[in-house]
């Protein structure tokens, strides 16, 4: 028998309650691996979630984050210090949202989630929870392990904590941390790629009462996997009056699991379509209505919905009735087309109009059957340089011949404060070039000068651009020439890093350095300038640099595509809430000073 579901199956279970749930001794729940805050922000955030909302103790924000007390005493002091003896909820006003949205956080970790049956869930990871705060006054919160476990027919794929062995536990492979992001709607987001190849994820939107849950599968694989199911845990222990596994009521009719508080007045419930099975363990306690997925074939793309709906009122059977009316009979979504991401995908990027890019490097990427970008400039001496410089029939050539034009600027002009009023001139006149050649308006733009300023991304996508590329900066240093890779899921579409950019100096060590970073659902974003590139040439390319460089691309099996290609594995409407707390966590990661 799968031992996760041992628990609700344990004939002497009712004997067991009363003791646990009135104080006897349980098992030491087990805190969370320690994760440092990425930076002063982060750590602002977190300590915020932490101790305002969460109500932690000291001890708990240590086990959370590793924290000295001198920091942790100075957060409690700001926002509030609580009681060392309470272990529920936030005993004050309810914490929804201005608009009267249920409050979403990710769960700090820190605090073991359950209250019992702690051997359950040994070194509960924070990576797949989600806290809903109750939108009763003093009503606390649930935590949502969504998912708590993944199975298919290849065995247990995921699993949010220690108690059986994954199937990557059993190869030896180790999963790496992952967290939730914001969204530009206020949405939390989690994406997870597997060792196979194979991504999940999870997207919670809240709303007035309730939130909504999108759990979808990606099969980036060799195989098509079958009896895809998940373990959806709703955690009812920090929320007051749901401690008790004797109080309240319970019930479990498909597709619906809810429980109340011991007056039975107040219900949490939860549904998922498509629906494998509900349950709950009191031990714990949770409810679950567990969902499952069709048959996903290798590229293709499965989902399911959930829901937790928070009620006040006597008639519970009649609220079922209308939440089935009102919700589960809604049209599915369709399934996203994107396509899975790919290991060794790479965009090719060159910069500044440069001659050689339509004599070199235009005819060699054909032959291979790259795609790749150009951003054109009529910057440095293009206009009377034909010699180191494209002519507009050049460029237009590229356009015929399947290559993304991009937008440069008119003068190369670098995105600075005192730039930022004739940035709307500079890309009109690249667009009604374009326009003019037969070279549809662009809607990728790179950076000139790789200078980025908060001001410019309302204007580009004003002007209707969806992707932008700037540089490496500030996570690394200019002259390095070394970046990171694009991750979706963090990087706002129009603030996509460089991952390596091209130097003389470089050795095929160096491009293999950037390139290898495309992997695990990122994607590696080369920038290069003239190959050669007599005007600037401390970026310059060598011609047999470059071809040892694409042919160890073809040879290797990479993928290398156009900026405006994206679009086929990123929507470029989901967007970051914050464009910048990506690049804030990644200088702290490699301590790198930031700019001012």
């Amino acid at each position: 028998m799968n031992p996760l579901r041992i628990c609700e199956r344990l004939g002497w279970l009712s004997l067991v309650l009363s003791l646990v749930w009135s104080g006897a001794a349980v098992a030491e729940p087990q805190a969370s691996t320690v994760r440092p805050p990425q930076g002063a922000v982060d750590q602002a955030e977190w300590l915020e979630n932490m101790i305002r909302f969460h109500r932690f103790t000291a001890a708990e924000v240590r086990a959370a984050t590793g924290l000295g007390d001198e920091v942790i005493a100075a957060a409690v002091k700001q926002w509030g210090a609580p009681s060392e003896a309470s272990s529920v909820g936030p005993g004050s006003t309810g914490f929804t949202n201005a608009d009267g949205t249920i409050r979403l956080l990710p769960y700090p970790g820190g605090r073991h989630p359950r209250l019992g049956f702690f051997e359950g869930a040994i070194h509960p990871q924070r990576d797949t929870k989600v806290s809903l705060f109750t939108p009763w006054e003093g009503g606390g919160y649930v935590v949502v392990d969504v998912p708590e476990a993944i199975w298919s027919h290849l065995g247990l794929n995921y699993l949010a904590h220690q108690h059986v062995p994954t199937i990557w536990e059993k190869a030896g492979q180790r999963l790496e941390p992952v967290e939730w992001s914001r969204r530009a709607d206020g949405s939390l987001t989690m994406t997870r790629m597997l060792p196979d190849g194979v991504a999940f994820g999870v997207r919670v939107k809240s709303d007035v009462r309730h939130a909504e849950f999108q759990w979808w599968v990606r099969n980036g694989g060799t195989q098509a996997l079958r009896q895809l199911s998940a373990q959806v845990c709703v955690m009812l222990g920090q929320a007051t009056g749901f401690t008790n596994a004797a109080a309240g009521r319970r019930i479990l009719e498909a597709p619906f699991a809810a429980a109340s508080d011991a007056s039975g007045h107040r219900w949490i419930i939860t549904a998922w379509d498509g629906l494998n099975r509900v349950w709950q363990n009191p031990l714990v306690p949770c409810i679950h209505a567990d969902p499952r997925l069709t048959d996903c074939p290798p590229g293709e793309t499965r989902e399911a919905r959930g829901w937790v709906w928070f009620y006040e009122g006597e008639d519970p059977t009649a609220e079922l009735q209308r939440l089935r009316r009102e919700f589960l009979a809604r049209p599915i979504p369709q399934v996203s087309s994107r396509q899975p991401i790919p290991d060794k995908l790479v965009v090719l990027t060159f910069d500044d109009s440069v001659a050689s890019l339509h004599g070199n490097v235009s005819p060699l990427l054909k032959d291979l059957g790259f795609g790749a970008t150009f951003f054109i400039t009529e910057g440095f001496s293009f206009l009377t340089n034909k010699t180191d410089y494209m002519t507009w029939a050049q460029i237009a050539e590229l356009h015929r011949d399947g290559f993304e034009v991009g937008n440069h600027t008119r003068s190369h002009m670098g995105i600075g404060p005192d730039m930022l009023g004739r940035l709307r001139e500079e890309l009109t006149h690249i667009d009604e070039l374009c326009l003019r050649h037969g070279i549809p308006k662009p809607i990728s733009f790179a950076y000139p000068g790789n200078a980025i300023h908060p001001r410019a991304i309302p204007l580009l996508q004003e002007m209707g651009f969806r992707w932008a590329r700037r540089g490496a900066q500030p996570e690394f240093a200019y002259e390095t020439g070394r970046g990171v890779a694009y991750e979706p899921e963090w990087d706002h579409p129009l603030l996509i890093p460089t991952t390596g950019d091209a130097r003389p100096t470089w050795t095929l060590e160096n491009f293999r350095r950037a390139v290898e970073q495309g992997r695990g659902g990122r994607i590696a974003i080369l920038q290069f300038h003239g190959v050669p590139d007599r005007d600037h040439p401390w970026v310059n390319t060598p011609l047999e640099r470059f071809r040892e460089y694409m042919h160890w691309l073809k040879d290797n099996g990479y993928r290398a595509i156009a900026l405006r290609d994206l679009d086929r594995y990123v929507d470029p409407k989901d967007q970051p809430q914050d464009p910048w707390s990506v690049l804030r966590r990644r200088q702290h990661a490699a301590s790198v000073e930031v700019p001012k």
